[in-house]
């Protein structure tokens, strides 16, 4: 939980929705940063010290750092809470006065490691010569914040090649970042071509040249995300073992048991968003940085390196901005130039024989109506036809020629001008349509789906959270959310029958993903009423 944890910004001047979760999250964290494997050197009894006593001492400073921090921003927002109990009109005060008690109680725990930290600090001084200089935060950068990476804690305790290959892929990871970030230009700029392509009723040479450029783009796109794959895959493969090597060796199971957990909800949120999106590749990184930043600010805060851990804190995570990685998909093939018209008498008359009247259109994809308005061995006279315009006309194989009347984009609207023909004196106008370049003699009245969506076989589901305080779901919840069931949107309805409000999460297409995110909710907030509801 601590990845999640870190997520929240600082509470200096907390808006009041978010105050009353304060002393949850900080508890937490509290919890994490006094128990972790990882930082036994932070807690050796000052009788053990470490065989370095400059690199103990360099461990502990950097830990009383970490911890004098946390006592700051504990006080401040105790302050800030009592602020808003002493506000009468306040009416979450009862919650408030048991956030101040825990933010109490946070801060004695706080104080106590600092007293503790103090002891060890003194005993390894006595080690020592020369006090030493605290230790610089190396001045290396990525995206602005400090490399977690760069620091002796993983030259030394990972193998000397492993070390090399895990600073090579934190090297790489802007060069992802960069192709991530063109990935979602392009497509923004692809999608601004197919709809100017879309949007002309007529193929002109400025149709073929628009859709020329978005297919070229599309190409440029697919290769670029491939490419994405590649190189992320690298990196994360690399990332990953290099930091579960590092908690297996300071036997930091507790950790490494979240990590496996959160491993298995990425693969299947993974499987749950494959299809979703247009760029498969990029929403899968976006999941995974996100998942590898977890581990960083998890690792920071395990192993003392308290200005790294800050700075990862300020790391926004990709997935707060979705629509730069959760990319719908965009419809590249092909416009159809549909013959649509409506069948109306025209004075004079378009056609003067049956020869004039044209072949009909026939178009590979999507639907079409037309009106039959009869089939003949031996061409009619034109005037059969009552001066309607347009007119068109194929053979079949059964040697009759069918001449048909208008085109129309939905079955309603061939029903009207069906009906409207028939005034006109036709003795039994019929609605005909071609469905992706087949004939339909007899189409019915059914909804043709949008190009590229599919249909819906199997059920959906949703999560339904009830019970929750009036300021709305805390934000230690929403980020469970965001980290479990990342690109679902969160809304809000009223019960039918009681009015009480329910937040909803989803749709979700995977069971089990929506299960793991019910019990993540519970387990963070078990005050929540959280059930999985199924959508037919």
């Amino acid at each position: 939980m601590v990845d999640l944890i870190r997520r929240a910004p600082s509470f200096r001047r907390p808006h009041r929705s978010v105050a009353v979760m304060k002393h949850v999250i900080h508890t937490l964290l509290l919890a994490a940063l006094l128990t972790a494997p990882c930082a036994a050197q932070a807690q050796a009894p000052a009788s053990t010290p470490a065989a370095d006593p400059a690199a103990t001492y360099d461990s502990l400073t950097l830990r009383k750092q970490s911890l004098l921090r946390q006592e700051s921003e504990l006080a401040d927002q105790l302050a800030e809470t009592r602020r808003l109990y002493a506000a009468d009109d306040y009416a979450g005060r009862e919650a408030l006065g048991n956030t101040i008690v825990r933010l109490e109680s946070d801060l004695y725990a706080v104080r106590d490691a600092l007293e503790a930290l103090e002891d060890a600090l003194a005993e390894v001084e006595r080690e020592l010569p020369v006090r030493p200089a605290v230790p610089e935060t190396p001045a290396t950068a990525e995206q602005g914040h400090a490399l977690l990476t760069d620091n002796g804690y993983f030259r030394n305790n990972l193998p000397a090649e492993e070390y090399g290959l895990l600073e090579q892929a934190q090297s790489r990871e802007a060069e992802a970042a960069r192709m991530a970030r063109t990935i979602s230009e392009n497509y923004r700029q692809l999608d601004a071509l197919l709809q100017a392509y879309n949007a002309l009723s007529t193929r002109t040479p400025q149709a073929d040249s628009l859709y020329a450029e978005a297919l070229t783009l599309a190409d440029r796109n697919d290769r670029l995300a491939a490419d994405l794959a590649a190189v992320w895959s690298e990196i994360f493969d690399t990332k990953t073992y290099a930091y579960n090597y590092v908690l297996d060796k300071c036997g930091a199971y507790d950790a490494l048991a979240v990590q496996e957990q959160q491993m298995n909800d990425l693969r299947l949120l993974d499987a749950e968003t494959r299809d979703d999106y247009m760029y498969a590749d990029l929403v899968r990184y976006a999941l995974q940085k996100q998942l590898l930043l977890g581990y960083e600010r998890r690792l920071a805060d395990l192993a003392a390196l308290g200005e790294a851990a800050d700075s990862l804190a300020g790391v926004p995570l990709p997935t707060e901005h979705i629509a730069d990685f959760f990319l719908p998909p965009l419809d590249t093939r092909e416009k159809m130039f549909y013959d649509l018209a409506d069948a109306t008498p025209v004075r004079p008359a378009r056609y003067a024989n049956v020869r004039q009247i044209p072949q009909v259109q026939i178009f590979p994809r999507g639907t079409i109506y037309r009106i039959l308005l009869g089939a003949y061995f031996q061409p009619p006279a034109v005037s059969v036809f009552r001066s309607v315009a347009p007119l068109s006309q194929e053979t079949k194989a059964d040697r009759r020629t069918y001449y048909y009347a208008g085109g129309y984009a939905s079955y309603e609207e061939a029903q009207a001008a069906a009906a409207r023909l028939k005034k006109l004196g036709f003795r039994n106008p019929r609605i005909v349509a071609w469905q992706d370049g087949t004939y339909d003699a007899e189409p019915g009245a059914t909804t043709t789906p949008k190009p590229g969506t599919p249909g819906k076989n199997q059920p959906e589901y949703r999560v339904e959270i009830r019970n929750a305080s009036a300021e709305g779901l805390s934000r230690m919840v929403r980020d469970v959310i965001a980290t479990r069931a990342t690109g679902k949107e969160i809304s809000r309805i009223s019960d039918s029958a009681t009015g009480e409000p329910v937040f909803v999460v989803g749709t979700f297409s995977n069971r089990t993903l929506a299960e793991t995110v019910v019990g993540a909710i519970q387990e963070a907030d078990p005050s929540l009423d959280v059930s999985l509801v199924t959508i037919p």
